[in-house]
């Protein structure tokens, strides 16, 4: 390894999936011949590959092998690379052996009750034993099929010893030595394979692709030196991700031991001088996503204690007769779970309900959505902690929802999930009035002269869930019982106290997202310097520098890419088109695209930068922009040249940059036009806010979206706009940093906040 890198270590490990790079990047370099040095007496690759072919001779002439498929046809290797000294270009078909035709399958009906002695390899390692064998020497098996050829989560190609059987998910190779078989070993776990697999439903690599694959052979000396070095690179690896974790183990631990002496704290000046060393630390224990959630969560037990806002001598708890129950019953305090403020009681959720309504839960089966109308009924998978995300609500038929009048929503609700994904508990508010909800979702109809939204707060707290784990400890089958949430007791302050705590909470949460913003901008700069280490130890320029592309040519490598991606996606149009570029233009910080957005109707849209790509994308033979539906709407057809942007793409932007664009593709593939849009003016507004330094809480952003943008926003409800808000901050891609310019029209100067 480089003096560069081994210098930089720290730097590389630390970076975003810094040891993953790092193991990627020793294997690169050992495929490119600069992990080990040269030495000019070693034999040379040229030598080596005669001896193979002469061996493949002999052992056809022997009848102990197959005689391959003639070759010559095949097109020559391709190494993007200098060669170094004594290397030579090759593929896998000329430097090994295939043994495929010698797999036989045996299924698992078949090795039920055999005596099990030999081992049965599959395509990722040993799966079975068998009671008899194919193979008796060390073999190169390389994964056929299956997705591991793409996402790679386990090697695909591994050495197998001994006496086995071979089934016919794994490629066999042999060759003239062992050595050499681990040298391809590692070349194929160093190279990406997707350009020779074929099928994305069932990923398939077959012979003829494998045989076809170029390899950069050295010579074989120069190979034990190869193997040799990623193994003790490999190791020290291990030993860096072993540190790693202890001090992320061991952070984590000092993060909760600081929130728990908050928690924990017996008096006001115990909290005071607990909040005071947290205060200390701040910027050095919230610097990870889970710290920052640990946060929001201790924030919420702290709400629950009376912790977050001043008490005000002059309030009381509510009363129960003024509620309307007929048989108030506080918790005694005596068995109270923890000690609440003066003017607080502890008060039994059945007894904090709307009087003549009762907990209940949801019966509807949801089965084939009717064609046209029927009642949006929410599922558990749409109840999130804190929030409903209203983005996949699923309806069913008016005739079935009249029969389960009773849980039809109001507005004003709590709801919990019951069954399925526990943990989610958020209010319904009034625009969901006329909702049904699923079989696993409960609906708590809140007294009205209490705060539902605190009672979400109290139902999302450690307090609550910790108990109602122990409830449901030793339960196979996971789900909360109604009469125990029903005797379920509530810390229950003054109302005008709860009020102060939603807001408090609101505000924090707030500040929590946009730490995390800042920690996803942070990361992504040390990820940019650690591409640019790894790519100045591979002698090559920065990415971003290798290929200067002209905004117009940087645009239609970007629009080529999103177009190749989503080829057959029935929603990619213009205006899809459009949101997907303005994403990952600002979520990657592509600096060539330079788009200047405007505040149009469906969301941030750069009307010239669609026509210049239209016309570039059709002028490259990439794509070509189509009418369909009668001039509805516009389609892209690729032309003949599609696909062959992909070495300029690649080579303009870093891999971390093509990652994050991944991640956006991924994530929108199957999106509609309107999440798009929802989404894209979302993140433009939350990103303009950054740009002008002013506070981002999801009002503010809601603000700049629905009245300061255009009147066709205001088309969707208050609680769409919020369920995708949140859903947004789920994925870190979609956390806005402040890149690039702030949108143009709508409100030019963006007043103050209250």
């Amino acid at each position: 390894m480089t003096a560069l890198l081994t210098d930089n270590l720290p730097l590389l490990a630390g970076a975003p999936n810094g040891i993953k790079k790092l193991r990627e990047l020793i294997l690169e370099l050992a495929v490119r011949g600069k992990l080990v040095p040269q030495d000019p007496s070693d034999e040379p690759a040229s030598e080596l590959l005669k001896r193979i072919a002469e061996e493949k001779a002999r052992l056809v002439a022997e009848g102990k092998i197959k005689k391959q498929k003639d070759l010559a046809d095949a097109p020559a290797p391709v190494i993007t690379f200098p060669l170094p000294a004594g290397w030579a270009a090759t593929s896998i078909g000329e430097a090994t052996i295939c043994r495929d035709g010698e797999r036989v399958p045996v299924s698992r009906a078949e090795r039920e009750g055999l005596d099990k002695v030999f081992d049965y390899y599959g395509a990722s390692g040993v799966i079975d034993k068998i009671d008899d064998y194919l193979f008796d020497k060390p073999l190169l098996l390389v994964g056929e099929d299956g997705a591991n050829l793409i996402n790679r989560s386990t090697p695909i190609a591994f050495m197998a010893r001994g006496r086995y059987w071979v089934n016919n998910h794994a490629h066999v190779l042999d060759g003239v030595s062992e050595e050499l078989l681990l040298y391809i070993e590692l070349h194929f776990n160093a190279i990406d394979l997707k350009p020779y697999v074929t099928g994305t439903a069932q990923p398939k690599m077959n012979q003829a692709k494998m045989n076809g694959i170029s390899v950069a052979l050295p010579p074989e000396a120069e190979q034990h030196r190869i193997v040799a070095k990623v193994d003790e690179l490999m190791v020290l690896c291990d030993r860096l991700e072993a540190q790693q974790a202890d001090a992320d183990s061991a952070h984590a631990q000092l993060v909760q031991a600081l929130l728990n002496s908050l928690t924990q704290a017996s008096n006001a000046d115990d909290f005071a001088q607990s909040w005071q060393r947290l205060a200390e630390h701040f910027h050095t224990l919230f610097t990870t996503e889970p710290s920052i959630d640990a946060l929001k969560q201790t924030l919420l037990q702290l709400a629950v204690m009376g912790k977050l806002v001043q008490q005000d001598p002059s309030e009381v708890s509510p009363s129960l007769q003024s509620l309307g129950t007929k048989e108030p019953k506080l918790v005694n305090k005596k068995f109270a779970p923890y000690p609440v403020p003066s003017g607080w009681d502890w008060i039994r959720l059945g007894d904090l309900l709307e009087e003549g309504r009762d907990i209940s839960y949801g019966i509807i089966k949801l089965g084939t959505e009717p064609k046209q109308g029927g009642v949006p009924t929410l599922r558990c998978s749409d109840v999130k902690p804190g929030y409903i995300d209203l983005r996949g609500v699923r309806r069913v038929a008016h005739d079935i929802e009249q029969q389960y009048v009773r849980t039809r929503l109001r507005g004003g609700e709590v709801l919990i999930n019951i069954r399925g994904t526990l943990g989610g508990v958020a209010v319904a508010d009034k625009r969901l009035a006329g909702y049904n909800v699923a079989r696993e979702v409960a609906v708590v109809p809140l007294n009205p002269e209490l705060s539902a939204q605190y009672l979400s707060i109290a139902m999302q707290s450690s307090y609550f869930w910790q108990r109602i784990n122990e409830q449901l400890r030793g339960i196979a089958y996971k789900g909360l019982n109604l009469g125990a949430l029903r005797l379920f007791p509530i810390p229950t302050p003054p109302v005008a106290e709860q009020h102060r705590i939603v807001a408090k909470v609101d505000q924090l949460m707030a500040l929590c997202d946009q730490l995390k913003a800042q920690i996803s901008q942070a990361q992504q700069l040390h990820a940019d310097l650690a591409d640019a280490l790894i790519a100045e130890s591979l002698n090559e320029k920065t990415p971003a520098n290798e290929h200067n592309a002209s905004p117009r040519e940087a645009r239609a490598l970007l629009g080529a890419e999103i177009l190749y991606a989503l080829d057959g996606e029935q929603h990619t149009g213009r205006v899809k088109l459009q949101k997907i570029i303005s994403l990952t233009e600002h979520a990657a910080k592509l600096q060539e695209i330079q788009s200047n957005e405007q505040r149009f109707a469906a969301g941030p849209h750069d009307p010239a930068l669609m026509r210049e790509l239209a016309d570039e994308l059709e002028a490259r033979h990439w794509f070509a922009e189509r009418l369909r539906d009668n001039g509805k709407r516009y389609e892209y057809q690729p032309l003949s040249k599609a696909g062959e942007h992909r070495r300029a793409y690649q080579k303009l932007w870093s891999d971390e940059q093509r990652r994050c664009v991944d991640a956006i593709l991924n994530l929108v593939h199957s999106w509609d036009t309107a999440r798009c849009e929802r989404v894209s003016t979302l993140y433009s507004a939350w990103n303009d806010l950054l740009i002008e330094g002013k506070p981002c809480s999801e009002d503010n952003i809601l603000r700049e979206v629905t009245q300061r943008w255009h009147d066709s926003k205001r088309q969707y409800t208050d609680s769409v706009w919020r369920s995708e808000l949140q859903s947004m901050k789920q994925h870190t891609v979609l956390l806005p940093s402040g890149f690039g310019r702030r949108t143009t029209g709508g409100t030019l100067t963006l007043p103050g906040f209250e």
